[in-house]
């Protein structure tokens, strides 16, 4: 939600530097107890979700989800501090390539380590696959949304999202992870509908203002570099556990982290605009650390530099538009030592740009949207980006991979 005056914009970061279940549930509970405890944003009684990161059915150790040990830590101390009287559920809707069907749903909670958690605990891994259909007039750009059955019965939503680069918005952190709330494959035709990427932000953030979580917890110990969100990008030690009630000023402070200027990240400026707090770094109080302690030395960027406003003009639109997402933008294209010809990538695209002739992937770069849906999804890491000779040119880049 854009949040009111009285909210503070306090993020806590506490360091933990493994997945040992020990430590972690040491840290996370002093990293909330910096801004109040957990006693002050749950309560007996409530149906409680988790809303992890899943993107994929992606290997722990690619880092893609959030750690099901992280997930299974913020279980335990739920309990601890409600005596059990909460029903909690996780649930998530994953990526785009991903149907929102039951048999899907398993596939991923069983890579990611949630299956058998579940089991242990006692929690519910939601298998719903129906959605509702909200009418939100308070959105900018989105006035209807089809949210998962889970997030719109919750009481108290836990957002868990994980330490992330990401190709087509720089960041995937607490706002971006409340897509997932989006049902199936909807986040699909959403960026078709959404190309420009001040557009698609404004979308982000109105769903995050539709059901914003009570709070936040990222996983930050083992984050993701480059070519993030999926298995393009790299995993990287980071070494941090954040928290926070607001998710903008959360991901405002992880741009920095990274590396980013925070106006430069389209989100973080869409919010601005928009008068959400968070979004000045100056006026985010960080408690636990510093800010000079916490910079990430050396963090890769995602390579992608999209050109960020486009005109309304329906002349550089139909003609001009083309020509900068060929020659500006990255294009993305087969890794032939990593494709399994798995496909994923043909049925995830919005604009159905790729194909597969003689075991090659062709890709028709006059439809592509460069929403990078392909490789973000893609299990392998086979999709990679490349650029044009005067999008190196304009962007000072030295080399053309």
């Amino acid at each position: 939600m854009k949040t009111s005056p009285n909210v503070i914009n306090k993020v806590a970061v506490v360091r933990c530097n493994s997945y040992s279940k020990k430590e972690l549930i040491q840290k996370i509970e002093n990293c909330v107890a910096i801004i109040g405890g957990f006693k002050k944003y749950i309560y007996r009684g409530k149906k409680i979700l988790l809303k992890p990161n899943l993107l994929s059915a992606s290997k722990l150790e690619l880092a893609v989800t959030t750690h099901p040990v992280f997930i299974e830590s913020i279980i335990d101390i739920i309990k601890k501090n409600t005596g059990g009287d909460v029903e909690i559920t996780i649930a998530d809707s994953p990526g785009a390539a991903t149907p929102h069907t039951i048999e899907n749903l398993k596939i991923v909670y069983e890579a990611c380590g949630l299956t058998k958690l579940s089991k242990i605990k006692g929690v519910k891994l939601s298998m719903e696959t129906e959605f509702s259909v909200i009418s939100f007039k308070e959105g900018k750009v989105l006035k209807h949304l089809e949210i998962i059955k889970p997030a719109v019965d919750a009481d108290i939503i836990i957002n868990l999202p994980k330490f992330k680069t990401h190709s087509l918005t720089r960041i995937s952190g607490a706002v971006k992870n409340m897509y997932g709330i989006v049902h199936g494959r909807t986040k699909t035709l959403l960026h078709t509908k959404f190309l420009e990427i001040d557009k698609f932000s404004d979308m982000l953030l109105d769903i995050y203002m539709y059901k914003t979580p009570v709070l936040n917890i990222m996983d930050g110990i083992i984050g993701l570099e480059g070519e993030g969100p999926g298995a393009s990008g790299k995993p990287r030690n980071v070494g941090v556990v954040l928290a926070g009630t607001n998710g903008v000023a959360m991901d405002c402070l992880v741009s920095e982290m990274m590396g980013f200027r925070s106006e430069d990240v389209p989100l973080i400026r869409c919010a601005a605009l928009r008068s959400f707090e968070g979004t000045d770094k100056d006026k985010i109080e960080i408690l636990g650390a510093t800010m000079k302690d916490l910079l990430v030395k050396d963090f890769k960027l995602p390579k992608n530099t999209p050109v960020d406003r486009i005109t309304k003009n329906q002349f550089v639109k139909t003609y001009m538009l083309p020509f900068v997402r060929n020659n500006l933008y990255s294009s993305p294209y087969q890794n032939n030592e990593k494709c399994t010809l798995c496909e994923i990538c043909i049925d995830t695209c919005p604009e159905k740009a790729i194909s597969l002739k003689n075991k090659s992937l062709i890709f028709d770069y006059k439809k592509c949207i460069r929403c990078y849906c392909c490789s973000e999804m893609c299990p392998y890491g086979a999709i990679d980006l490349k650029y044009s000779f005067i999008g190196n040119l304009i962007f000072g880049r030295r080399t053309v991979k």
